[in-house]
């Protein structure tokens, strides 16, 4: 008979073959929790990055605008080598006419400006479209000459452009190109030596102004509601006078979105003031519409600048007011964009430099 020996029980317990129906709820309850926090973290750090990207673009274009005028304003009123006086207007310049006759007799006014206008005034309406300027905004006219070095010569003159040719007391004006076959050159003035003809430059006049959108609709010349894709953005734009075809052209060009309100506040060197030294100092206080003859007499500009991000703020409500200089405040608008208000006080260089 033979004996066996009894098998010792297993020390190990049978592995496992599966999951019960409450382990598998647990675990996809977890699972789920992890994956909504996940998604969670994930949404609040992209629209943390949108908001962040907005108020940079926002950033960017208010200063990126400020400067624009900034330098704009900061070369009013250069006129190349000629130091002579200007006969002042007795009226306003029409800003939108592009004869050499009606600019000679503007260059007294550097810069001419319109104060919050409900509608575009006339003449400058024949240039700029009521619909594509924002009411209750200023408008800005700057006039000088171009300021490169590199200087055009009687040979590579440009059609429709206009040019003027300076010395220290003589100026005249005229279009390129020149001479033409039937009429003799108009830019016979000469430099020290009587020989060398005298430095000829650009004349440039720019427009500022603030539309109620950036780029047209399709077919459309002016702001409408399907302007920007439906959603219309405000926008820094201005007129520049150029050679369209060999024709002197008003010429709409966007500069900076997101602008949505510019006040401009003058300072003027009243020499008929009681002690005034007539040094190219405002001796008033900042006004927002100086009198026709008081235009000459601007020696600086204060710069008032309301900035909006291009897309709203979910969640977001502006409640502020914003401080736009002499005009007052602006606001609250109670939407959903944020906004950032942008101020500096820029000298007129050119007329108060003389003056000095």
């Amino acid at each position: 008979m033979k004996l066996t020996r009894p098998t010792a029980p297993s020390l190990y317990p049978c592995p496992q073959a599966g999951l019960t129906l409450v382990e598998l709820m647990i675990s996809m309850a977890i699972g789920l929790i992890l994956v909504a926090g996940i998604a969670t973290l994930i949404a609040r750090q992209s629209s943390s990055r949108a908001e962040l990207d907005k108020s940079g673009r926002q950033i960017e274009n208010g200063r990126y605008a400020m400067t624009l005028l900034q330098d704009d304003i900061h070369h009013a009123g250069f006129y190349g080598q000629y130091a002579g006086g200007f006969t002042a207007p007795a009226a306003l310049p029409n800003p939108c006419d592009t004869t050499a006759a009606t600019i000679d007799a503007a260059l007294a006014m550097p810069l001419q400006g319109y104060d919050a206008p409900a509608s575009v005034p006339a003449p400058l309406s024949s240039c700029l479209p009521d619909a594509n300027h924002i009411p209750g905004t200023d408008i800005l006219v700057v006039r000088r000459l171009e300021a490169d070095d590199t200087l055009p010569t009687i040979s590579t003159l440009v059609a429709g452009q206009i040019y003027v040719q300076t010395t220290p007391i003589a100026k005249v004006m005229g279009l390129g190109p020149d001479p033409t076959p039937a009429t003799p050159s108009v830019y016979t003035l000469k430099q020290k030596d009587a020989v060398t003809a005298a430095e000829l430059r650009k004349y440039v006049q720019h427009i500022y102004f603030l539309s109620p959108c950036n780029i047209y609709a399709a077919g459309a010349t002016t702001c409408t509601s399907a302007a920007d894709n439906g959603s219309p953005v405000p926008t820094l734009k201005r007129l520049e006078m150029t050679p369209v075809a060999g024709v002197t052209t008003m010429v709409t060009v966007p500069l900076v979105d997101g602008i949505q309100n510019m006040q401009l506040d003058y300072g003027i060197d009243n020499t008929g003031v009681a002690g005034a030294q007539g040094d190219g100092t405002p001796t008033t206080p900042f006004v927002t519409s100086p009198a026709v003859a008081d235009w000459p007499n601007v020696m600086a500009v204060q710069v008032n600048l309301l900035a909006r991000n291009a897309d709203p703020s979910g969640g977001y409500v502006d409640s502020k007011t914003y401080n736009m200089g002499v005009a007052g405040t602006a606001g609250p608008f109670s939407d959903a964009y944020k906004r950032h208000a942008y101020s500096a006080n820029v000298r007129v260089i050119n007329p108060s430099q003389q003056r000095e």
